[in-house]
């Protein structure tokens, strides 16, 4: 076939796959160094691409070039109506690069699907689930979420370790046949964890350049969507306006992920916090560590249980954010100044989800699936295969 060819595509094709890939017309045109008239009349059908420009578009928008050949756009899942974001009301536009992760994590449950059939050992699978609904009082359910997660059984110091909480806290979620992904380059202003309550093999996936602690405290929030079934994108933050109906559910999962991180019970008997009457960025950061909390959700904590008062939050929040943003920097400059960076196998076994790792390389081992399938399903070349099981072990 000519590279010059021009090739027929179905009207409206183009166009699905450009919207569902997180591309407006204009950043796509200038991506595929286009004029948005001539991309406009592809998608029309105006106008037919060559089969170059065609690859060019199946690369930017991340499908096989035999999706774009379909007879009509597919009928699938729309992310962009059935789950949230956190932005302005009625935003729900996403980003290219939050597009990609939320694809990925379907492709790798897809891929848990499949080896639970050619090698059904590989794969951890459940049927003991965490089940809640909103007639349920949050501090009941936040302490049945505690429990789910033996997190009382924790080794003595875990909780207030924020790096060794988080793997425990995980190493928990992923027992009972939860995939538990991280992000790799999603803002972290536009989402800080997602759920996907399709069972079995539920996924959560946090934003990797999170913080530890906010990060466990989004993962407990997503166990909440899980036993809700009503998966979305998480909103940590509280809402000085009046909230939308879909607002609701938010805040429900963030007071049971409240509660079970840090029990109603020890925080009014906490020595520091009975003798608080005013609280400081300073006490909030001390007395927060103690629960495996951030300290703003330490302080929300505080709020719920009438130990403080909104405008103490509201006071504090300022500080609070130029505190993050503070240690956010500070943690780039030491990454710059430190050579090569975290190691790139471990950054990888973290990302996809270490007991996927583990899932995928038991099935490769048990000669359940090829060469070709392993480095396809953990997205490495295979020379790396050594490398990435050496990481996910540690």
């Amino acid at each position: 076939m000519s590279s010059s060819q021009r090739i027929p595509v179905a009207a409206g094709l183009l166009e699905w796959a450009r919207r569902t890939a997180g591309f407006d017309k204009t950043l796509a045109a200038k991506r595929l160094a286009v004029k948005e008239e001539r991309l406009s009349a592809w998608e029309s059908g105006e106008l037919q691409p060559t089969i170059n420009q065609l690859r060019n578009m199946a690369k930017l928008y991340k499908r096989p070039l035999a999706v774009l050949l379909l007879p009509a756009p597919p009928k699938e899942f729309d992310a962009l109506r059935d789950f949230r974001r956190t932005g302005e009301p009625g935003d729900l536009s996403w980003s290219p690069a939050l597009h990609a992760e939320y694809k990925r994590a379907l492709s790798q449950r897809e891929v848990l699907l499949e080896l639970s059939e050619l090698s059904p050992a590989s794969v951890v699978s459940s049927n003991d689930m965490f089940r809640v609904n909103r007639e349920i009082n949050p501090e009941d359910a936040g302490t049945a979420l505690r429990k789910f997660m033996g997190m009382d059984t924790w080794k003595s110091g875990t909780i207030s370790n924020p790096r060794n909480a988080l793997r425990a806290a995980v190493e928990a979620v992923e027992s009972h046949g939860i995939l538990v992904m991280q992000t790799r380059d999603v803002d972290i202003s536009e989402m800080r964890g997602f759920s996907i309550s399709a069972w079995p093999h539920p996924v959560i996936i946090l934003n990797g350049s999170d913080w530890p602690r906010p990060k466990l405290f989004t993962l407990l929030h997503e166990m909440c969507h899980l036993a809700l079934n009503a998966g979305g994108l998480c909103d940590l933050h509280e809402s000085q306006a009046q909230r939308r109906s879909e607002d609701k559910v938010e805040h429900f999962c963030n007071r049971v992920a409240a509660s079970a991180l840090m029990p109603a019970s020890r925080v009014m008997n906490d020595p520091v916090v009975r003798a608080t009457t005013q609280w400081t960025l300073e006490g909030l950061l001390d007395a927060s560590q103690r629960f495996g909390a951030s300290s703003e959700a330490f302080l929300l904590r505080l709020v719920t249980l009438g130990l403080a008062r909104w405008e103490t939050y509201w006071r504090l929040k300022p500080q609070l954010d130029a505190h993050y943003a503070r240690l956010r920097r500070e943690e780039k400059e030491k990454q710059k100044s430190t050579p090569g960076g975290p190691p790139y196998f471990l950054i990888k076994a973290r990302n996809l989800g270490r007991k996927y790792v583990e899932s995928v390389l038991d099935a490769y081992h048990s000669r359940a699936i090829s060469s070709y399938d392993v480095v396809d399903y953990l997205d490495i070349k295979y020379d790396q295969l050594t490398k990435l099981e050496e990481a996910v072990t540690r």
